[in-house]
């Protein structure tokens, strides 16, 4: 009956809430992703409807069921596989709908957190780094942070010489420490900050061995002289200190 009152009165003045209805039958008969189409539909195509809030929340709520691992009906059965990946398509258009929303900036950070599920670590990365910029006085921040570190380091399927991964995630780990130090998350980002710096130390130490077995001396020196200049802290640098003094009668 509402799809009718749609059909034949698409100009009526009961169009946005035949259309919201539409949303709700859906999600009752346990359809999240047709109700979630049917909410957007609503506030694309009535955005001054005065359900609005009512709907992002709606949508909102969908998305965090696929994000738990909700299946998606396929053909009127319920498929095998959770649909995550609609858990980013519904967090999109709530951020894209109604960034400033009540549902807003959760619905930015849900975005990075469902990228993040589908390993889909670059555009978790944007995500978390638009909700820092788009909310710089959101309470979500710090996690933020700290997910976009978690987000950065589990990117680092390339090739092992390439550590730009790592430093991006030292880089938000050591800003995460230094501006919530009161955050729950703190010792765990603190100690995860230590851990990829003694993986960074021990990197530039395999690097400066290898120069050194082929009699590189001076770019092997170079190396060992970075560990103890920024990771001096760490178990690596008093190794490095040992292989540049013996280095030093080879070294111009």
């Amino acid at each position: 009956e509402f799809n009718k009152l749609l059909k034949h009165y698409p100009n009526s003045p009961q169009g946005s809430e035949a259309q919201y209805y539409l949303g709700r039958c859906a999600e009752e008969d346990g359809d999240y992703y047709q109700a979630f189409l049917a909410y957007q539909k609503t506030v694309q195509v009535y955005p001054s409807t005065v359900r609005f809030e009512e709907i992002v929340e709606r949508m909102y709520q969908i998305g965090n069921y696929f994000l738990g691992g909700k299946k998606r009906k396929l053909f009127g059965t319920v498929a095998i596989l959770p649909a995550r990946d609609k858990a980013v398509e519904i967090f999109q258009a709530i951020v894209d709908e109604g960034p400033f929303s009540e549902h807003g900036e959760l619905a930015q950070y849900k975005l990075g957190v469902a990228h993040l599920a589908l390993g889909e670590y670059e555009q978790a990365v944007s995500a978390f780094e638009q909700l820092i910029d788009r909310y710089p006085n959101s309470p979500l921040i710090d996690d933020a942070r700290f997910q976009l570190a978690q987000a950065s380091l589990k990117g680092t399927f390339e090739p092992v010489y390439d550590q730009r991964p790592t430093d991006m995630a030292m880089k938000e780990l050591e800003v995460f420490v230094d501006e919530y130090p009161d955050s729950d998350l703190a010792p765990d980002a603190a100690a995860k900050l230590e851990q990829l710096r003694e993986q960074r130390a021990e990197h530039d130490f395999q690097v400066a061995h290898f120069y050194e077995r082929r009699k590189r001396h001076a770019s092997a020196a170079l190396y060992y002289q970075g560990i103890i200049d920024h990771y001096a802290q760490t178990s690596w640098a008093s190794k490095a200190a040992g292989r540049l003094q013996a280095l030093a009668p080879r070294v111009p």
